[in-house]
């Protein structure tokens, strides 16, 4: 299973990245609550807008966790950011919940904070 998979799979809320790098135009595609109908997922992809996978987003024990397939201008990615912060209010403001996002790791949950540290990008050339 790679990250993006695994991210999908485990995460509490979820959201597919759908982009056009040439134009800056991004959506997100729920990949919580119900599921999408052959019909309109044609219509996504088959839209002039020329979207195409980017990555996912989600919310995995209340930590935003995002897989890239490609690299994004930094203006791209506070978008997403903006975007996927409406996403999570509107997904969780509809089940009556809160938002809490954990920030800190406790000392004794050190294999979570390892798999963490694992989906991190490695920088070293």
């Amino acid at each position: 299973m790679d990250r993006l998979e695994k991210i999908a799979a485990t995460a509490q809320v979820c959201a597919l990245i759908l982009g056009n790098m040439e134009t800056g135009d991004f959506a997100l595609l729920p990949l919580t609550g119900e599921p999408l109908s052959r019909p309109y997922l044609e219509h996504v992809f088959r839209s002039p807008r020329r979207l195409r996978i980017c990555g996912v987003a989600g919310l995995v024990n209340g930590c935003p966790c995002t897989v890239l397939s490609e690299p994004l201008e930094d203006e791209d990615i506070r978008g997403l950011e903006v975007l996927f912060a409406e996403y999570c209010e509107d997904i969780i403001g509809r089940v009556g919940g809160t938002l809490k996002a954990v920030l800190a790791t406790p000392a004794d949950d050190s294999i979570a904070w390892c798999e963490r540290l694992y989906w991190l990008p490695d920088t070293r050339d």
